[in-house]
């Protein structure tokens, strides 16, 4: 059998490859969540409701999880470098169009380019985890998304912080040079033969029908896309409604409150860590447990962040840190199947991921809209609590 992890003398080149995965990861990502902040500014601005502007990230959301159904597989076929570049080429166009929309019609159609581009993120992910050795992988994935994590922290912070002193559209522009300095630098930097790439020889329809078959084949793949589209469903339900609490009374802050409030999430980090050491001590099922109950017990001092603002700081950390965590387990868990269908996996997991978060969204903008905030916390607590009983389910059952 060939090894799966890298030759030895591909150890040093190995080692400065993962660190500017994970910056350009961190850089990339943060455009999925770059309207967060600014949803009460697009309302005002674009002269909208919070529902119709909430469709922003919405169309975000549910633009990714279509990509990364008809993108990410390209990563088994195709030169991953050549993808990588081609994707975020097109990312820097779509953050030019979204920086310039006239209206609201034409900020989705943006956005949605914006999210079908990102899926880069999931090219570059598992391609990290192809250079890795088993033993290590866990790390690697956890180092990878670190850079993941930081990155969409410190982009809803500057997001919220920009577009409070200048307004949502230099936030686009500006996101839209970063992507085209990126391009750049991994042009020079990626290698023209990506070590990692190992085309299956399947043609693009072969690749695309072989995914429900992937999900019917591996149940750990069934299993984690179901903990993983509950979990970032109630993280979506959390953050969407978010900055229209926050403009509200008792609270009355702007874009820049709701960025400075996405870094207390930086205890997603330090759960991406652990998780990544768990998973590589091989640790069994009970982390993935803790984090999911976790996030569930997050939404109880989240409903108290109704009037009370430290309560509401406690549960953002709290949530960051166990979605985080779960997300990482569940990442290093399928990345355990065979390297040669690790973009179809990442492909059917992430496309779980990102239309629970789409639905998460949708739901808890009609619910906030309808009953409040409270309401919002039902909502995000009976989300990831159906992830507690699947996942006690399963172990019962194995």
């Amino acid at each position: 059998m060939e090894p799966t992890g890298p030759a030895p003398g591909r150890t040093a080149a190995v080692r400065g490859l993962v660190p500017l995965l994970a910056i350009a990861c961190g850089l990339t990502v943060g455009n999925l969540y770059l309207a967060l902040p600014l949803l009460d500014a697009l309302s005002a601005g674009l002269g909208v409701s919070h529902v119709a502007a909430s469709m922003v990230v919405v169309t975000t959301q549910a633009a990714y999880a279509l990509g990364l159904v008809l993108v990410v597989p390209l990563g088994d076929m195709v030169d991953q470098r050549r993808l990588m570049l081609v994707l975020l080429t097109a990312e820097s166009g779509a953050l030019l169009l979204a920086g310039a929309a006239p209206g609201l019609a034409v900020l989705c159609a943006a956005a949605a380019l914006v999210g079908m581009s990102s899926v880069v993120v999931m090219v570059m992910v598992p391609f990290a985890a192809s250079l890795a050795e088993e033993s290590s992988r866990g790390r690697v994935v956890a180092a990878v998304m670190s850079g993941v994590l930081i990155g969409s922290l410190l982009i809803r912070f500057l997001s919220g912080v920009i577009g409070e002193q200048a307004g949502w559209r230099p936030v686009y522009f500006g996101s839209a040079a970063v992507s085209a300095v990126l391009v750049q630098v991994l042009r020079r930097r990626l290698p023209r033969r990506a070590v990692a790439s190992r085309p299956t020889g399947l043609r693009y329809g072969e690749l695309l029908r072989s995914l429900p078959k992937l999900l019917r084949s591996h149940a750990v793949l069934r299993h984690r896309s179901l903990y993983g589209a509950l979990t970032f469903a109630a993280f979506t339900a959390f953050w969407t409604p978010l900055p229209f609490l926050l403009a509200e009374e008792p609270y009355e802050y702007g874009s820049g409150a709701v960025g400075l409030l996405s870094l207390v999430g930086i205890g997603g980090v330090a759960a991406a860590v652990l998780a990544g050491r768990a998973a590589s001590r091989g640790l069994g099922p009970w982390p993935t447990g803790i984090m999911l109950a976790g996030a569930s017990l997050s939404f109880l001092p989240a409903w108290g962040g109704t009037h009370h603002l430290a309560m509401l700081v406690l549960a953002t950390f709290v949530l960051d840190f166990m979605v985080q965590g779960a997300h990482i387990t569940n990442q290093s868990e399928i990345y355990g199947l065979a390297p040669e269908i690790r973009g179809r996996v990442t492909s059917v997991y992430m496309t779980a991921y990102f239309l629970g978060g789409a639905c998460g969204a949708t739901a808890a903008a009609v619910v906030y809209s309808a009953s409040g905030w409270p309401a919002v916390c039902a909502l995000g607590a009976g989300l990831s609590g159906a992830a507690v009983l699947a996942w006690a389910f399963h172990l019962r059952s194995r």
